[in-house]
């Protein structure tokens, strides 16, 4: 996996990995299999090789405890956190309750990384983790590129403009952008390149369809299958897959920074 140069784990370790990051959503995945990881690293010589999962279960969940009881406070929901969620709610709970699900996700796990961003840029990543995905919903469609709809509308609200440029620039939205000719209508938005972009990269590529915790490299792979080759977001990956790798690169990174010693 991306996250790790260790060696490839075995196929029990893989599906313990699998559970531990069902079971923990609260914790971003790359954590998760960071923590894998390395246990599988320090126990995988064990004489008893059956233990070897059990060793590797208990050391990622003393991890866990020591990530969710950390004294990083939550971030509070507020009017514009709020609004986002509602609109989201409003636009695509009823129409499209799977784009909702994993809007759902995208949104808790966005809350997770908004940790490692400074204070004042965290409600911003939450929000746009809200309603990154609103033009899909019937009412916004326009040109059909779901993160452009999605910011006009934004735009037309009066929100924030970072959150109306990360909306439009999404994982890589200016690739789909030239591929289908709205690269004109993109830039009307700035696209902000650094960590607050990164974490909604982050938080919309480790987050499923239906809203479950997932690696970005499932992510990828659950893309081209549902998609097909022929579609523009699957060519894009041609253009931007090494952009989007990067961007969840970085977050881990200072997420293993932050907690992975603690």
């Amino acid at each position: 996996m991306l996250t790790t140069a260790l060696p490839r784990l075995d196929e029990r370790i893989q599906r313990l990995e699998s559970r531990l990051v069902r079971e923990h959503d609260g914790v971003p995945p790359s954590l998760v299999h960071e923590w894998v990881a390395r246990a599988h690293a320090r126990f995988g010589d064990a004489r008893v090789r059956d233990f070897v999962p059990l060793l590797v279960e208990r050391a990622v969940r003393l991890s866990v405890r020591s990530f969710v009881s950390s004294d990083v406070p939550e971030m509070c929901g507020t009017w514009l956190s709020d609004w986002a969620r509602n609109t989201a709610r409003r636009l695509l709970a009823d129409e499209l309750p799977r784009r909702w699900a994993h809007t759902a996700g995208v949104a808790r796990r966005a809350q997770q990384v908004a940790r490692v961003l400074p204070v004042e840029e965290r409600e911003l990543l939450v929000a746009a983790a809200w309603v990154h995905d609103i033009g899909y919903a019937a009412e916004l469609v326009d040109t059909g590129l779901h993160s452009l709809d999605g910011a006009r509308y934004l735009q037309r609200a009066g929100l924030d403009r970072r959150v109306c440029g990360l909306v439009a620039h999404h994982s890589g939205a200016s690739a789909v952008a030239e591929l289908t000719g709205q690269a004109a209508g993109l830039a009307e938005f700035g696209d902000e390149r650094g960590r607050l972009r990164d974490a909604l990269w982050y938080a919309d590529m480790t987050t499923s369809p239906d809203g479950h915790p997932t690696t970005v490299e499932e992510r990828l792979a659950e893309i081209r299958r549902r998609r097909g080759p022929e579609d523009p977001v699957v060519r894009a990956l041609a253009i931007n897959v090494e952009e989007r790798l990067a961007a969840v690169r970085r977050i881990h990174r200072l997420l293993r920074r932050t907690y992975a010693t603690r």
